[in-house]
Order: C-alpha cells, then sequence, then structure tokens
C-alpha cells in the first residue's frame, strides 16, 4: 500500500493549521484492511485491540517537502507499547478530531487523514516495542 492521503483527510489539510496541528496515530493490518481514499475510522477492523497498545495521541506535524512534493511527516518518534499484544501489523494510520464537511458532521468527530506502510509486517506476538522514527509516517500530496 502507497501512503494515502483519504477524501476526508484533504480536506482537513486544507482547512488546518499545521503549526499547531497534532494527530493520534495507531496501528492496523492493511492486508486485510486494504484501506482507501474513501474510507474513514469505521473502516480500521484489525487495529490491535488487546494487551499494552493504545493509539499515541497528540503527535505534532508538519509540513515537509519529501522527495520533491510537498506533505506533513511526524515531527518526532512514536513509540508503541505491544507488550502481550496479539496481531499482525504492517501500516499506520492517523486519526484527527474535526467537523467534516465532507463526512456531512455536524459536530467534530474522530476521522482517519493519513495511513501509510511500515517498514515491514510485524508479529506483536514477539514484539515488545515498536517505534516509528520522526519524518517516516506522513503523505506527500503530488
Amino acid at each position: 500500500m502507497a501512503q494515502t492521503l483519504t477524501d476526508i483527510g484533504e480536506e482537513w489539510l486544507v482547512k488546518s493549521d499545521l503549526s499547531t496541528a497534532t494527530v493520534d496515530v495507531g496501528l492496523y493490518n492493511d492486508s486485510t484492511d486494504s484501506l482507501t481514499d474513501s474510507d474513514d475510522v469505521a473502516n480500521i477492523t484489525t487495529e490491535p485491540g488487546d494487551g499494552n497498545y493504545a493509539r499515541q495521541t497528540d503527535v505534532s506535524i508538519s509540513a515537509n517537502n519529501i522527495s520533491g512534493d510537498w506533505g506533513v511527516v511526524t515531527d518526532r518518534k512514536v513509540t508503541f507499547d505491544l507488550q502481550n499484544t496479539t496481531p499482525e501489523v504492517d501500516a499506520y494510520f492517523f486519526v484527527v478530531s474535526f467537523q467534516s464537511e465532507t463526512a456531512g458532521d455536524s459536530n467534530a468527530q474522530d476521522h482517519l487523514v493519513v495511513a501509510g506502510s511500515l517498514s515491514q509486517t510485524y508479529d506483536l506476538n514477539s514484539v515488545d516495542t515498536l517505534e516509528v522514527s520522526a519524518g517516516t509516517a506522513g503523505v506527500s500530496v503530488d
């Protein structure tokens, strides 16, 4: 899977102030979920639900030139505590709470804005900690 900016994510990106924007970052298995740009949080069915796993919250992002195309990436390393967590994951996602016209919201809700591949598939039965380096999770717009 390539990095994906969802349709709702496009709206959020255009309307947001990236100098103060933060996202929640989670893990999932894209080999099963196969997210597309029309998907939202409800389409993520493989996010771990056991062990110490939790979405990492309030992760700052910034605009960057990514190989000639502008986009957004995480500003800091994102660390997941995965002790006693069992599924396999191969991708990450960003969630932001905002009122989306695209989704027809009447108030702010959590929305999937970005999804992307990890460097490999991880069997969380054998991983206690997973670190995603700063600047490696995000999406470019071309």
